[in-house]
């Protein structure tokens, strides 16, 4: 009875994938992206969110990609839209912050939307607030 009820509790965690990468430019960028049902989904989601950065960035860092059952503190501001001082990139389940000099960021912030609305998706960068 008790394995039952324990993988019940684990059928019913969620964890949201979260990566924080920086570029040689300077700018700081924090994903945080829609919760995924198992941890295993959720390290998936971290993989092919970066996959396609490390190809077009070479020289980026990935300082974190793991996944967060609860979110607190600046990656739930993030996530819940609140007024930060950087840009956002909001799309269809994620958003980033990109944090660094305002012009980087801002011309940052503006490609990497405009490139999610090319594919297809709606995507916006929003400005500090």
């Amino acid at each position: 009875m008790s394995a039952w009820l324990a993988h019940l509790h684990v059928l019913a965690q969620s964890y949201h994938p979260v990566v924080r990468l920086s570029s040689p430019d300077g700018l700081v960028y924090t994903a945080v992206q829609d919760a995924k049902h198992e941890r295993q989904e959720c390290g998936v989601a971290n993989d092919r969110f970066l996959d396609p950065v490390k190809q077009g960035c070479k020289q980026c860092k990935v300082e974190i990609a793991r996944c967060e059952r609860q979110l607190e503190g600046f990656e739930l501001a993030v996530y819940e839209r609140r007024k930060i001082a950087n840009y956002v990139v909001s799309g269809p389940g994620v958003r980033m912050a990109i944090a660094g000099p305002a012009a980087t960021a801002k011309a940052s912030c503006d490609q990497i939307a405009s490139v999610m609305v090319r594919s297809g998706l709606s995507a916006a960068c929003l400005s500090p607030s």
